[in-house]
């Protein structure tokens, strides 16, 4: 519940200041002076998607169905010029999902349904099997900076760029793995550490812009490569945005 607050909360303000912003042009034309030149310098926005470890884990598209999102996000970002292709400065953060009020099937009555499993533990490698291999991550969490750059084609822009990532959270190590007879099933002796991880970024968005360009709202998907992890995390999901306001 806080983090449902803190991301409210970062939204909201932004539309605030975006608001009164609005508001004192408005005075101005109304007082007859020459109103000052406005761009969209920046963005705000927040954003749910699900993920996907390439070719270890399955490309989950049931987003909205008895759960909102796997991963839950926010973002801000900054263009450094007016041009044509502006440059944008872009700070992201980003949280694997483990709170109820988004994901209702991972607080189901019955504990160890395969939902609830697959959705906390995120298999981690292709031999989880072996002793030593990483088996699960959970609760992971990331920070992603890099250079973006926009394509505008009317109210239609694609932004795509190029960046660095910081990820942490906890994983699991298999220890030993053997059959029991009693329970007529293998059992697994797991090994828990905290980790971080640091990779490369390479993030793409589309955005509808709207009212005056003052809003925005589309898809993103992005890719992250760890180095000391096996695969690539893929994610996707769609976004709600305030753009600022700011005079040159």
């Amino acid at each position: 519940m806080k983090t449902t607050i803190r991301y409210t909360l970062f939204f909201w303000s932004s539309f605030i200041l975006c608001s009164q912003k609005v508001s004192a042009n408005a005075d101005t034309l109304k007082l007859g002076r020459m109103p000052e030149i406005i761009s969209h310098t920046a963005t705000v926005g927040l954003s749910i998607s699900n993920f996907s470890i390439a070719g270890i884990t399955p490309f989950d598209h049931l987003m909205f169905t008895g759960y909102i999102a796997n991963q839950l996000g926010g973002y801000a970002e900054y263009a450094l010029n007016n041009g044509p292709r502006p440059l944008k400065v872009y700070m992201g953060y980003n949280e694997w999902n483990l709170h109820p009020f988004f994901d209702k099937i991972l607080y189901e009555p019955a504990p160890y349904t395969s939902y609830r499993f697959v959705r906390q533990y995120v298999q981690s490698s292709r031999n989880f099997n072996e002793p030593g291999a990483l088996r699960y991550r959970k609760g992971y969490r990331m920070i992603d900076a890099a250079a973006n750059t926009e394509y505008r084609i009317g109210n239609h822009c694609f932004t795509g760029g190029v960046g660095a990532s910081l990820t942490w959270g906890t994983s699991y190590y298999l220890e030993q793995r053997y059959f029991n007879t009693s329970w007529n099933s293998f059992m697994y002796v797991m090994r828990e550490k905290k980790e971080t991880y640091f990779g490369i970024f390479l993030p793409f968005r589309y955005d509808l812009k709207f009212i005056r360009d003052r809003f925005s709202a589309g898809i993103q998907c992005s890719a992250r490569k760890y180095f000391g992890l096996q695969s690539v995390q893929i994610d996707y999901g769609v976004h709600l945005a305030v753009n600022l306001l700011a005079s040159r």
